[in-house]
This record gives C-alpha cells, structure tokens and sequence, in this order.
C-alpha cells in the first residue's frame, strides 16, 4: 500500500484540478447529492476523501463528517480548500482509529478499486459502523471501465469492446501520473460485503455518457448500498 499511497501523493494536484473540470466527476457529484439530501447531525466517514469534496459536502448539508486519507498530499489540499472540515491522514487499509459503532454512514467515492486489499477495508467499515448503519461506495463499473470504445461499420453503433471481464487483474492507469487499478467483477465487491455482513439495499448503474458522443446505455458507474 506504501507504493500506492505514494502514487497518490504525487497525482493529488492532478487529481484534484481534474475533479472540478471533469463532466463525468461532475456527473458523480450530482448523483450522491440526489442520495443524501440533508443530514440531521449523522456522523459521517468520507473515507479516501481525497481532496475532501464529499466531505464538505456533508457537513454543508447538516451532518458531522470526517475525512481521511493515505495521502499526507491530499489531506493538504483538503485543508486548504474546505478549512472547516475535519481531516487526518490514515492508511485506510489498516486498523482504523475509530472506535466501533462510532459513524452513521461511510462514504466510500470511487476509492474500492484502487486498493488491493479490500476486504480488510470493508471489515473495518462493518466495524465502526452502528447498528443500521449505512454503507454506501462507489466505483468504475467493472464490466466496461477496461474496453475501448469501437464503431460497428455497418450499424453505426457505438459500444465497447471488452477482452477480459472475469479474471481479476492489475492495471496501470495515467490519467493524473501513475496510479494502480485492481481490476475485479462486481460478484467480488458484491461477495466481499457480504462476508463480513453488509446487507445489501440498493445498486445503480447510471447512465451517464452523452448518447451523441458514446453509448449513453453502457454505465461507467456502479453505486452500492448497504446496512449493517
């Protein structure tokens, strides 16, 4: 995780400038805001907050959020940008320093498929969670985030051409500098909540491309929800 944590220090400029032009980070924003409204004082995890978007968000709209970050980077950027937040910087893949039963909800924003471990991760979510408490992630929608996009001659159709959908893989990307993907199928983020006792509430596939420019019916999103 040292590697990755690494990674992410040195993208999180990137990263961040990219967040607040980006159409589909845009989309992504819209679509947690349409799920949580208003918060009546819940205590709230944004965890792998980045540079602390969502976190703000929360505490905009009536809850007591906190973000936290492997990367020292990110955390400093959140800061900076959302001074009346509360941040800290934590290795999210080990023990985190919550007590159990100590949140409401934990928000999990296209963070999953970025770790290697994340069993690990969802345990500790099961565990400072409180009874009846939310979980809710996102991620790329597996299924298609890996194609490439092709034109069919004699239709027109605009889709995607997916090689490998099942086998898990590791996968560089370069978008902000170099950050690691972990590849896996729905069924092993589904599974994975499962075992360590998630129940399952709700799932979206959005539709989000622009049917002009690409498929609008091939989703690049997946969102989940749970209760403990």
């Amino acid at each position: 995780m040292n590697k990755i944590i690494r990674q992410w220090n040195e993208a999180a400029g990137k990263y961040s400038e990219d967040q607040e032009q980006s159409e589909y980070a845009a989309f992504n924003k819209a679509f947690v805001k349409e799920r949580f409204r208003v918060l009546k004082g819940e205590r709230v995890l944004d965890l792998g907050c980045g540079y602390g978007y969502y976190t703000e968000y929360f505490r905009s709209i009536g809850g007591s959020p906190v973000g936290i970050d492997g990367a020292q980077t990110m955390i400093d950027i959140a800061q900076k940008t959302y001074p009346e937040c509360s941040f800290s910087v934590a290795d999210i893949t080990k023990i985190l320093p919550f007590g159990a039963d100590s949140f409401d909800i934990v928000f999990c924003n296209q963070v999953l498929m970025d770790i290697e471990d994340i069993q690990s991760v969802l345990a500790e979510c099961h565990r400072i969670l409180k009874r009846d408490g939310v979980f809710y992630y996102s991620i790329v929608h597996p299924a298609f985030y890996g194609g490439t996009w092709e034109t069919d001659r004699s239709t027109g159709i605009v889709g995607k051409m997916i090689s490998s959908y099942v086998t898990p893989k590791v996968v560089s990307n370069h978008f902000w500098g170099d950050t690691v993907h972990f590849h896996r199928p729905l069924s092993f983020y589904l599974n994975a909540a499962s075992d360590v006792g998630f129940m399952l509430l709700h799932t979206e596939e959005p539709k989000v491309y622009r049917g002009n420019e690409k498929n609008a019916d091939l989703p690049l999103f997946f969102f989940a929800e749970y209760k403990k």
